[in-house]
């Protein structure tokens, strides 16, 4: 391909007005959005690629306009005619588009390494999540070239597109993306090489493939469906994007009592976490059964009795007092059995409590978020308790374990 004439298609593509949409789509969908992802290297990283879905809608609608010129301009038969190879004739255009598509997805790539460069510490934007990112602009713009090229039709091949493209989200074996990039979890480099192989074939189909009118190709047609089912059945097979990593040699641990672990990649997490687990322990009396460490999910095996109750950054810190309240409530309340009919009044002293955890270790009530906490539990009542002083709240909650335990029939400590 010389360069010439791809940047002569560079500057006559009708995307070049659409540049601009697509970079606000870009950075809206790595803004707009809950931005717990700044300063944690792999959930930034995901953060970037996913607006490429988002903005490959349009992307691939530009692409099978563009690809259709040849049938307004009435040249498929022309071009039918060409003594050149129809990829090297296809090339320069679908380049051109691919062009603007990572115009758009580069600058969100750039902020999302911008903005997390000063908390997330050492290390980088992962690149296996940047290379989803990149194969979904080049997957969106050949399957609308392609699709431009097969359909006369103003506006049907644009339709085809998004629906095509919208189709990943309801069959998830097919996906190209990601929602998030939690450090437990890393791309996994077989399912990334099936998509990059597919998006290639792809590729190839809308470089070589001749358009409809032009008369012949029918084998070529139905040959290229069969090998892009086959390739969408090894995408299937291949597994899911994302697999479990294994834990760190070493853990990011906190100095004080109870200690705190968390994943390297959450480091700017940890004094955040480490003052809940404080504010756990500092009830006066021994009211509470703190253990002597906290760990985020991932850095103990599955195996041992009590990663069950490791804490997950689910929506940024928000999330990790309702593990860590369910924690300490498991070891300070005995094994027991609820006599019938006493359900209800004991799940509402085991509600009341644990939201009065939740609340204490986040510091505030949006530990319970936007549902206003547990069915049954009097958040006024809340508030007032954790406005009170350290004793009296140590009051309040050893009269909710006896009225627990006065609840309970056979317990066993």
């Amino acid at each position: 391909m010389r360069f010439g004439v791809f940047w002569t298609e560079v500057r006559r593509s009708p995307l070049r007005w659409w540049l601009p949409v697509l970079m606000a789509l870009d950075v809206a969908m790595l803004v707009g959005r809950d931005t717990a992802w700044i300063g944690v290297w792999p959930q930034a990283s995901a953060a970037a690629q996913l607006p490429a879905y988002f903005f490959g809608l349009v992307l691939g609608g530009g692409a099978a306009w563009v690809a259709g010129r040849v049938h307004r301009a009435g040249l498929t038969e022309q071009l039918a005619a060409s003594t050149r190879a129809r990829w090297r004739v296809e090339l320069p255009l679908l380049a051109s588009t691919v062009f603007y598509g990572l115009a758009a997805f580069v600058p969100g790539a750039v902020l999302a390494a911008v903005v997390s460069t000063p908390e997330a510490g050492p290390g980088f934007l992962w690149p296996s999540y940047l290379a989803l990112g990149v194969c979904l602009v080049v997957l969106s713009a050949a399957t609308g070239h392609l699709a431009g090229k097969l359909w006369e039709s103003r506006f049907v091949p644009p339709i085809a597109v998004a629906v095509c493209l919208f189709g990943q989200t309801m069959l998830r074996p097919f996906r190209f993306y990601v929602l998030s990039g939690h450090p437990q979890v890393e791309v996994s480099p077989a399912a990334l090489a099936v998509r990059v192989a597919f998006v290639l074939l792809i590729a190839g189909f809308a470089l070589a493939i001749p358009p409809r009118a032009a008369g012949g190709g029918q084998w070529a047609r139905r040959g290229a469906g069969v090998a892009g089912a086959a390739g969408l059945v090894a995408v299937a097979m291949a597994g899911p994007v994302q697999v479990e990593r294994p834990a760190p040699a070493s853990a990011l641990c906190s100095d004080g009592t109870p200690q705190v672990c968390v994943w390297p990649e959450n480091r700017k997490y940890l004094p955040v976490v480490s003052a809940m687990a404080t504010r756990f322990s500092s009830l006066p009396n021994g009211v509470l059964t703190v253990p002597p460490a906290f760990y985020e999910k991932g850095l103990r095996s599955a195996a041992h009795p009590e990663a069950g109750g490791d804490f997950q950054f689910l929506a940024g810190e928000l999330s990790v007092p309702m593990f860590m309240a369910s924690t300490v409530l498991s070891r300070t309340l005995p094994d027991c059995e609820v006599p019938g009919g006493a359900e209800e009044r004991y799940s509402q002293q085991v509600f009341t409590l644990d939201a009065y955890l939740q609340v204490r270790g986040l510091g505030d009530a949006r530990a319970l978020g936007a549902g206003g906490g547990p069915p049954g539990v009097d958040l006024r009542e809340i508030a007032r308790v954790l406005g009170l002083p350290d004793n009296a709240q140590a009051e309040w909650v050893a009269e909710r374990l006896a009225a627990i335990r006065g609840i309970s029939g056979d317990c066993r400590d």
